[in-house]
């Protein structure tokens, strides 16, 4: 009879372990470094050894998303043959706010590393908007992603742009475009 595997949660869920993640590497515990140390010899990583889901900050049922063993399906993927992550891959993302230097650098490195497509700027989003209603692009999910603004003119999404996204969710049943705080793309990472 096969046992369940058991499933480790992280402690934390820093960008060092959610690059890991992203990149299909083994997160391990200090259960490990213990048993290597005991043995005098690296040790292959068993059981309760090795980090098999990150915690999520929005989950509707930690129980639910504990099941799902994201951190080690991803390193399943890339032994499988995965070339790089397709996480995000069809998904278009624009930046919105202000995110300020070490933060903004650490949320491109995640949605590059995700397969995700960073927006530059408010005129390449409008053109990818626009590409979206013209072309019935049912394949790729625009998303905002925006920082903590509490003020519509801080979030970087102006009249326009708006009035367009607007129009593209409007004219589409399939289209695909959220606004939705950078937390999310944590999440999503870890489950």
């Amino acid at each position: 009879k096969q046992s369940k595997p058991s499933n480790v949660v992280s402690n934390a869920r820093t960008m060092k372990v959610m690059r890991s993640t992203l990149a299909g590497l083994p997160i391990l515990c200090p259960q490990w470094v213990n048993a290597c140390l005991s043995k005098g010899e690296i040790v292959a990583p068993t059981g309760d050894m090795s980090i098999r889901t990150l915690p999520r900050k929005q989950a509707d049922n930690d129980d639910e998303c504990h099941d799902r063993f994201g951190v080690a399906k991803y390193a399943a993927a890339f032994q499988k043959g995965m070339q790089s992550n397709t996480l995000l891959s069809g998904v278009k993302v624009l930046m919105c706010g202000s995110f300020g230097g070490s933060m903004a650098n650490d949320i491109k490195g995640l949605l590059q590393d995700a397969g995700a497509t960073i927006i530059s700027s408010i005129t390449v989003a409008s053109r990818n908007l626009s590409d979206m209603l013209s072309s019935a692009d049912t394949d790729t999910t625009f998303v905002f992603l925006c920082d903590d603004s509490l003020l519509d003119k801080s979030c970087g999404i102006s009249d326009s742009l708006y009035k367009q996204t607007k129009k593209v969710c409007d004219n589409s049943e399939d289209a695909k475009v959220m606004a939705v705080h950078f937390s999310w793309l944590f999440d999503c990472i870890s489950c």
